[in-house]
């Protein structure tokens, strides 16, 4: 049976991630040790041959992109890019512990979006409908491996939504340059937009992840 494969890949460390801060919208590249993470790993390490590449239009996607996959063509999806915290972006977790509107954004059950922030609901369909609408051009096409290099929080959305087994986004971890592969099989996907999680993207297995065409 001809199966799709799609490798799901966070972007490399940036200073925000070091230093603590929400940051979402916010076009940071990556840091010096952003960089030499994701080189000290292609020394060691070889990431999955894919024949299409999507991107986040934000830069520290595309930078981790270009050093992972440097011969493939970059295709941006703005569905991709990471959520907007608005009047949360670049402020630390303990700056925002005294923060009124931050502790009634993320108190239990709470319903309240402040002005400017994307609600969660709004970014988990972007991140689901930015993945649906690849999935759709890869059958249409029928291009079968493909990465996506995009953010943690989207990588846990997408997951969340169409991933087996199921889990939440939180669920969902990954380190900087690493993630996790998904395997689609058309006939199943047609019916049901669900695909299989067979692998997860890590140094401990990374130069095993070969495409497995039948």
């Amino acid at each position: 049976m001809k199966t799709y494969k799609i490798h799901l890949i966070r972007n490399g460390m940036t200073k925000a991630n070091a230093e603590g801060l929400y940051c979402g919208a916010t076009d940071v590249p990556l840091s010096e040790e952003g960089e030499r993470e994701i080189y000290s790993i292609l020394e060691e390490y070889s990431y999955p041959y894919v024949d299409q590449l999507y991107v986040s239009p934000l830069s520290r996607a595309r930078d981790t992109a270009s050093i992972i996959f440097p011969e493939n063509e970059q295709i941006v999806i703005d569905g991709l890019k990471d959520a907007d915290f608005g009047i949360f972006e670049n402020r630390s977790l303990e700056e925002l512990k005294t923060d009124n509107e931050f502790q009634k954004f993320v108190a239990p059950k709470s319903n309240y979006i402040p002005e400017s922030v994307e609600p969660p609901q709004e970014f988990y369909n972007r991140c689901r409908g930015a993945f649906t609408d690849i999935v759709d051009e890869l059958l249409r096409t029928g291009v079968r491996s493909a990465a996506i290099v995009t953010h943690a929080a989207v990588i846990g959305n997408i997951l969340s939504a169409v991933a087996y087994p199921k889990a939440a986004p939180y669920d969902w971890q990954c380190d900087c340059g690493f993630g996790y592969t998904l395997t689609i099989d058309p006939s199943l996907y047609m019916r049901e937009p669900v695909a299989e999680v067979t692998a997860q993207i890590t140094v401990q297995n990374i130069n095993v992840l070969e495409e497995d065409f039948d």
